[in-house]
């Protein structure tokens, strides 16, 4: 079973809110970190970019739920 990207989030508080979403309505997730951990939260170029992983099975349900906390006007960007 293969693994899609199906959300970025800027940073590890982000990527965890956006897990806690995905996890409380029963799709579990990986994150993946794209660069070196920091004592300060700050994004360059994607540096502090976390990827949101999920099952491809899980894919369409996991989307829905990166659209509804899109929609309410947060960050990061979806993958698609």
């Amino acid at each position: 079973m293969g693994y899609v990207t199906v959300y970025c989030a800027w940073g590890e508080a982000e990527a965890q809110v956006v897990r806690g979403l995905l996890e409380s309505s029963g799709v579990k997730c990986r994150l993946r970190e794209r660069g070196p951990q920091s004592l300060y939260p700050v994004t360059v170029d994607g540096l502090a970019e976390v990827q949101i992983m999920v099952s491809a099975e899980d894919e369409p349900a996991a989307r829905a739920i990166v659209a509804s906390y899109r929609g309410r006007g947060e960050g990061g960007q979806s993958e698609g």
